[in-house]
């Protein structure tokens, strides 16, 4: 078949033209692309991005996710109301360690090397914490919280670690950049997808418990990383005068209007979306007052399986037992709001789309409310078509308010000390999720929504959604310029002091890069 192929240098994207057909394209295309990758960025890169945005994070996080609700559910038995206040702590971490390593992966080379070391270290620490909660049995609630923050701490040194080599790519290979964040968003939501699918399936063969100890090997794919991945050793550097500069560089940047302003609103956005998943995450396994998730499985379906009654059995033990299936039917919204922002909404302004992404979050909140008010009953819709439609558009919608706000991240940092900043202002973002989370459980103590009663988790859900909408109030201190003018001051951004071949360790959005044209 007569084809012929745009030059990769064009951004380092693959385009082939009409005549190559579909099918074709479909199943070569991803093939070629990450062999152009591979090529110019080293395979190693490739294999790290995959094995930590994608194993470790996308699959890894949303199957212990799940694992962890019932673990806390099932096994220390506590109440909704404490679970969230408690699945709080666990993101300490990463306001604490993800700006610590942040700096230390810029400025404290281990043995000569920058990245290596922090990768081994991170997948140690997430084996030996995850190997404790998996083999301990009788294990106090406190020990079990306290290791699974050391987890989540490995997870975000993975995270910073991976970002500082991706932004450091970047500006090495700027034609390449939107290919680097692709692959990061790409890699991240297959994760993801897989991880919540096989979430029902694994905690019902293995139990939570089981699920932790089938993590260690994530986590020991990220030491893999460590081992194999291609990076210069350095020699010769000043630790206290690196950490000085980059202190100082710090303080003058948050001082500027320009970056306080959006990082309180941003803070502000988050600490008011009121987190009560936890009480949504009981109730939706409840067997007595949740959804009917036994019907997830259409008639005509399970008489495909009637000869094999073990099979059907398992099946429908998952699904009442479990929200994973919907979560990873969700997942494919999450691909959808990537795809919808980086097509249509990467060229608007920070705060028109602010603005009508609180808005759509504050909206798809009454989902929730339809659904706990049992509404999609008397309009004849059954729960598993209603909570596939409410996991699509609801994560679609997240999605796009995430990569708006990391968006916005990436321009408020400096240049010189990205990967520092950036990783400030992350702990800025989940402190204000950990906020959240905090207060959400407080709602749910205070309606006295349990592990059996759900009377007030209706009104629960309907201050949730009218206190999303709080934030548009702040809209002033979001920068009214488009993602592609906007831009710190010249002595803020420090690009007088740039010199060319100077090693600049930057710190971006695995997901959520503009390309700038």
């Amino acid at each position: 078949m007569a084809r012929e192929e745009q030059n990769i240098e064009n951004r380092g994207s693959v385009h082939v033209v009409e005549r190559e057909s579909n099918l074709r394209s479909v199943v070569c295309g991803p093939v070629r692309w990450l062999k152009m990758l591979a090529s110019k960025l080293h395979w190693s890169y490739v294999f790290a991005v995959v094995s930590n945005c994608g194993i470790n994070q996308g699959f890894g996080y949303s199957l212990g996710h799940v694992a962890t609700d019932y673990y806390m559910k099932d096994v220390q038995k506590v109440q909704p109301s404490q679970y969230q206040a408690l699945s709080a702590i666990t993101r300490i971490s990463w306001i604490i360690f993800k700006p610590l390593f942040g700096i230390l992966t810029d400025v404290l080379p281990i043995f000569g090397f920058h990245r290596r070391p922090y990768f081994i270290l991170a997948g140690v620490i997430g084996v030996v914490s995850l190997l404790f909660i998996s083999l301990q049995s009788n294990l106090h609630l406190y020990l079990a919280l306290f290791w699974m923050t050391i987890s989540s701490a490995a997870m975000a040194i993975a995270d910073v670690t991976i970002d500082a080599c991706t932004t450091y790519n970047s500006n090495k290979h700027p034609s390449l950049a939107s290919d680097m964040q692709s692959l990061c968003s790409l890699s991240y939501s297959i994760g993801e997808l897989l991880g919540f699918f096989m979430s029902g399936i694994l905690v019902h063969l293995v139990g939570s418990k089981g699920v932790f100890g089938l993590l260690t090997f994530t986590f020991a794919l990220v030491s893999v990383v460590g081992v194999l991945f291609s990076e210069p050793r350095v020699h010769g550097f000043s630790f206290k005068q690196n950490f000085t500069n980059a202190m100082k560089a710090m303080w003058r940047t948050i001082k500027c209007s320009d970056v306080w302003q959006p990082s309180l609103y941003m803070f502000i956005t988050r600490a008011l979306g009121l987190d009560i998943k936890e009480g949504l995450f009981y109730w939706f396994t409840d067997s007595k007052d949740g959804p009917l998730f036994a019907q997830v499985i259409p008639k005509q379906v399970a008489s495909i399986f009637s000869k094999s009654t073990n099979m059907l059995k398992a099946f429908l033990v998952c699904f009442q037992e479990t929200v994973g299936f919907i979560l990873s039917i969700g997942s494919i919204g999450s691909i959808l709001g990537v795809l919808l922002y980086n097509l249509r909404l990467k060229d608007h302004p920070f705060r028109k789309l602010f603005l009508w992404t609180q808005l759509l979050f504050a909206l798809s909140g009454m989902f929730d409310l339809i659904l706990v008010l049992r509404l999609n009953l008397k309009f004849g819709l059954p729960d598993y078509l209603f909570i596939v439609v409410d996991g699509i558009v609801s994560k679609m919608i997240i999605r796009l308010t995430w990569m708006v706000i990391f968006v916005l991240n990436t321009k408020l940092c400096p240049h010189g000390i990205e990967g520092t900043f950036f990783a400030l202002l992350m702990s800025i973002d989940n402190a204000g999720l950990m906020t959240s989370s905090w207060l959400g459980g407080k709602m749910l103590h205070v309606l006295k929504v349990t592990r059996t009663e759900f009377g007030n988790l209706w009104l629960a859900v309907l201050v949730r959604n009218v206190m999303r909408l709080l934030p548009i109030c702040f809209l002033f201190l979001v920068p009214q310029g488009d993602q592609n003018t906007f831009k710190l001051p010249a002595e803020i951004m420090g690009e007088d002091s740039e010199e060319e071949g100077t090693r600049n360790l930057e710190l971006a959005s695995l997901v959520d890069y503009v390309d700038r044209s």
